[in-house]
């Protein structure tokens, strides 16, 4: 009897406990641009003009399937699954199980679809025809007067499904009346973005030429959309590269034509956080004036001495970490000399191959005003310290622990990586050559 009721228990309590789990689960299809299918799907949350993923879902290698259970701060707001420029919105309640199949600007919701969810299912049923556009491999291929056609034939669809949300959630159907506006003029672009063409202006369809001319950027709530950045980028290169058949940058002519100040400034940021620039360093400094308050100054002049970094005569950013011993030892403490750093890691192959001539590099420089510091991106202190002591690596020898700030200023996005300074703590090169290529020898040399 005893027996008995503790599975009875056990079985209540297991019911409980998945009633107040939420779940997602579902596939996607998404090809990379080497023609490899994805192997994860990414959970995110609107940040900052775009998204900032919560967690990775790794496909199943025996179905492709993705699944995951969501933590209380993601229910009962508007989430979105998705990869790259895929993202679909969902909203899930506590105890819901819900999935997505998606691929190609496709999505079907099934399992638990609330009132919520059911708009967004309706609402890409609606413009299924115009993403066939923009999301599928070819579809830039497809008859530009269907693209016209289909754009007229939307327009008062589009305008009355917004109008007519109401699911009795205030706050979400407030939201996605605003959402859903600015993610069908999104959708309205990505056709050319992806490579649709036209001609001459006369051939653009209305709503494109109607879009380029009254669009201001003077709502600053944009910013809260997940689409963001990726609006105004798509726009601008819309409008100067296509329509007006412009040279250059196109984000860096949009931003003096942002007529709101606050969403100026952000995407100003957002831009020079993303280095697609010309000159990171003249984009920064011709658009400082536009930065609204302390925290936006201070973090713009951050990016700037990091893209003073990058280049020649530009300073250094000084750092401090432990070197082999425990003794923590400074970038800055070698000024006068010469300064080789070697970013590096012991799971690097290419870094590892590079050691022997590094070594001999050193010797060849024994007695003169050179340092040699190798910095290592590595997290398993362990595994750094056996490799340096097993191969009696010399230089100065650092770990970094893969410490972020470190990462941000110098840019880490792979190595190895050789930087040279010169005696006053400027930059010779940022990307220097590797040191079995001569020329890194010649470049030191050269600042003796």
């Amino acid at each position: 009897m005893r027996n008995i009721l503790m599975l009875m228990l056990t079985v209540a309590m297991s019911t409980s406990l998945s009633a107040q789990t939420a779940t997602i689960k579902g596939k996607f299809q998404k090809m990379l641009p080497n023609g490899a299918d994805v192997d994860r799907v990414f959970f995110s949350r609107p940040d900052d003009g775009g998204l900032m993923i919560v967690e990775e879902m790794l496909k199943s290698k025996s179905d492709h399937t993705f699944q995951t259970e969501l933590k209380p701060a993601d229910l009962n707001v508007i989430r979105y699954v998705g990869v790259f420029d895929e993202q679909y919105p969902v909203y899930v309640r506590q105890g819901e199980k819900l999935s997505v199949e998606a691929g190609d600007g496709k999505v079907n919701y099934s399992g638990n679809v609330s009132k919520e969810n059911k708009v967004f299912a309706d609402w890409y049923k609606l413009i299924a025809p115009l993403r066939n556009y923009g999301y599928t491999k070819k579809g830039y291929t497809l008859s530009t007067d269907r693209y016209i056609t289909l754009l007229d034939s939307l327009e008062k669809p589009v305008q009355n499904f917004v109008k007519n949300i109401h699911t009795g959630n205030n706050s979400f159907d407030q939201q996605v009346r605003y959402l859903l506006p600015y993610s069908y003029k999104f959708d309205l672009l990505m056709p050319l973005v992806s490579g649709l063409t036209f001609k001459t202006k006369n051939e653009y369809p209305a709503q494109i030429a109607e879009l380029i001319k009254g669009e201001k950027f003077a709502d600053a709530n944009l910013w809260s959309l997940p689409l963001a950045y990726n609006y105004m980028a798509n726009f601008s290169f819309v409008k100067h590269i296509l329509y007006n058949t412009e040279q250059g940058i196109a984000s860096e002519m949009l931003v003096s034509e942002i007529t709101d100040n606050q969403l100026r400034a952000k995407f100003v940021l957002a831009h020079a956080q993303r280095g697609a620039t010309q000159s990171l360093v003249k984009f920064l400094e011709g658009n400082s004036k536009y930065m609204m308050d302390d925290k936006q100054k201070k973090e713009l002049a951050l990016l700037l001495r990091r893209a003073y970094l990058q280049v020649p005569g530009g300073s250094w950013i000084d750092f401090s970490y432990p070197d082999i011993n425990g003794k923590v030892r400074s970038l800055s403490e070698n000024l006068g000399k010469v300064v080789l750093l070697d970013l590096w890691a012991t799971w690097c192959a290419p870094c590892l191959a590079e050691i022997p001539a590094l070594e001999n590099l050193e010797k060849q420089f024994e007695g003169k005003d050179v340092v040699f510091i190798s910095l290592s991106i590595d997290t398993d202190k362990a595994k750094w310290q056996n490799m340096v002591k097993q191969k009696q690596l010399s230089g100065i020898q650092l770990f970094s622990n893969s410490e972020p700030r470190f990462i941000q200023d110098y840019e880490v996005a792979e190595v190895p990586r050789y930087i040279v300074f010169d005696k006053n703590g400027k930059t010779v090169n940022f990307n220097a050559p590797r040191p079995s290529d001569p020329k890194l020898k010649t470049l030191i040399e050269s600042k003796l």
